[in-house]
């Protein structure tokens, strides 16, 4: 067991702890993982709107939205020296530190701890990878979540878990396109039964730490009516916050930040918090377009995204995109102009 001695500030709304992209039409695999039958049980998820409109719930910032990503630049997995590096690079500590777990792989780890210790909220994003939707549901997996249920109530500590994201795309083993019967489009409510199924042996064992964030890719593919982002929702009572993931993936097909993430955000930001799970920026055709496209964001979540609580970038390389902060000096410096605004500073 690993124990962490450590209050999380107090300014997140309500935390009730216990002891203890825009991705592509085309497949791809799982990321980089980090180097190193159910009981009916009723949930609650509270989600009441604040005095500016944004809902509240757990871990939820009044003003402002947490700041982080998953940090691997040379694409080769997270290690804790990258994320120290970018730290000192950006002149500030991440809110938020996203690492990626298989399925049979076990969390927390002293990642998780390291994390708490030094003033960060972990963040797993949780791939049933080797698997399927029916598998799951079936309970064959059932020892191994409650093991690992078991195991976050024990940390103790708030810890954001996003399972099986983008499940809305064709390209994950895990989303609706792959998991329908043959002759049905039934992947959807297969996804929804295996999310509910997951979070309620959660629940079970006592992991209310675990803060759920449900996070479709920022469109569906295929973009067939059976496969809309909306059919996968698990329900209010089983999601904290909703999570988006979105890119801008072509220098030929530029695409601003309020064009991604608008379609879903409008969808859901009137009932839960929202993140921005996963984002970034290629180059563009001309010098200092990524530049503009960062600072262009960070001016689109504080006018026009109140819903937004938490801005996550995907600092690293993949399939042949370089989403690294520091592609060019100019973006570099755009980065670090929106870490350090104020906005998005809102914790000690």
């Amino acid at each position: 067991m690993v124990i962490v001695i450590c209050v999380l500030a107090s300014t997140f709304g309500v935390f009730a702890a216990v002891p203890t992209a825009g991705a592509g039409a085309s497949k791809r695999p799982p990321h980089a993982t980090t180097t190193t039958t159910t009981t009916n049980t009723t949930t609650t998820s509270t989600t009441t709107p604040s005095s500016n409109g944004r809902p509240t719930g757990k871990l939820v910032p009044a003003v402002g939205a947490l700041f982080g990503g998953f940090i691997s630049p040379a694409g080769t997995g997270w290690r804790q020296s990258d994320v120290t590096a970018r730290e000192s690079l950006l002149g500030r500590k991440l809110d938020v530190d996203h690492r990626y777990y298989n399925w049979t792989t076990a969390f927390p780890t002293t990642n998780e701890s390291w994390d708490v210790l030094s003033g960060r909220i972990p963040m797993i994003t949780w791939q049933p990878s080797g698997t399927t939707l029916d598998a799951i549901n079936a309970g064959t997996f059932d020892d191994m979540i409650r093991t690992r249920a078991q195991a976050v109530a024990s940390f103790g500590q708030p810890i954001f878990l996003r399972w099986a994201h983008e499940m809305n795309g064709n390209w994950y083993p895990w989303d609706g396109y792959h998991n329908n019967t043959p002759g049905l489009y039934d992947g959807p409510a297969k996804y929804v039964a295996a999310w509910r199924h997951v979070h309620d042996l959660f629940v079970a064992a006592g992991a209310t730490n675990a803060v759920w964030l449900w996070c479709p890719n920022r469109a569906s593919f295929p973009t067939e009516t059976w496969n809309a982002f909306q059919n996968y929702y698990p329900g209010d009572s089983y999601v904290d916050w909703v999570c988006i993931d979105g890119y801008n993936r072509l220098p030929t097909d530029w695409r601003t930040f309020s064009s991604i993430f608008t379609p879903v955000y409008s969808t859901y930001a009137s009932s839960k918090p929202i993140m921005i799970g996963e984002t970034a920026s290629v180059e563009g055709q001309t010098a200092g377009q990524k530049a503009t496209w960062i600072s262009d964001a960070q001016a689109a979540i504080k006018q026009s995204f109140p819903g937004i609580a938490g801005f996550l970038w995907f600092d690293s390389q993949k399939n042949g995109n370089d989403w690294r902060i520091d592609t060019s000096p100019s973006s570099l410096s755009a980065f670090q102009g929106l870490a350090l605004d104020p906005f998005f500073r809102t914790r000690p």
